[in-house]
């Protein structure tokens, strides 16, 4: 059982091994492009995102963003309830600093990056209850994020991301870089 054993982690450490050097280390230059894809959690539903980034310097990036998200609540009182529906549509331009380069020690699979969007978020909120005050409105959107990415092989790498800011929350998502 202990030869076993051996040979198995020795199998392990030879494919890490091997995995860590064939790894292209993430440091996005002028020219690099990628798509931003998946959903998230916040205190206003369920955001499904897009966006692409575009390397315009060493370590700097750029690019659109659009998400969505839709959020309804189901309030109950003594003498009856009401239902709340909001529907969220943003469309943002961003700018993303990636500093994991200058931490010595991080694997060269991880991407570190914290930035600002700036936008414009409509909003579609149904009120079903007494007086029945529904409304759509818009504004300006302005939020800090800060996220990670993992790349598991040259194109392919999978992320997270927090946002501060109006629609504050957390995504999770995949990266393609071509």
């Amino acid at each position: 059982m202990n030869r076993v054993l051996r040979k198995l982690f020795l199998l392990v450490v030879v494919s890490g091994v091997s995995y860590v050097t064939n790894a292209q280390g993430f440091e996005p230059t002028q020219g690099f492009k990628q798509i931003n894809f998946g959903v998230g959690v916040s205190n206003w539903g369920v955001p499904v995102y897009a966006g692409m980034d575009f390397g315009i310097a060493d370590k700097i990036t750029i690019g659109p963003r659009i998400s969505y998200r839709s959020y309804s609540k189901r309030y109950s009182f003594f003498t009856g309830g009401y239902d709340i529906d909001y529907t969220i549509f943003n469309l943002s331009f961003r700018g993303d600093y990636h500093y994991g380069a200058h931490i010595s020690g991080l694997p060269d699979q991880l991407d570190l990056y914290g930035g600002l969007s700036l936008g414009y978020s409509v909003w579609s909120h149904d009120y079903d209850g007494p007086g029945d005050p529904s409304f759509e409105d818009s504004d300006v959107y302005i939020a800090l994020q800060a996220g990670a990415r993992w790349y598991f092989n040259q194109n392919w790498g999978a992320n997270a991301e927090l946002t501060g800011g109006t629609l504050s929350g957390l995504e999770i998502g995949l990266s393609y870089r071509f």
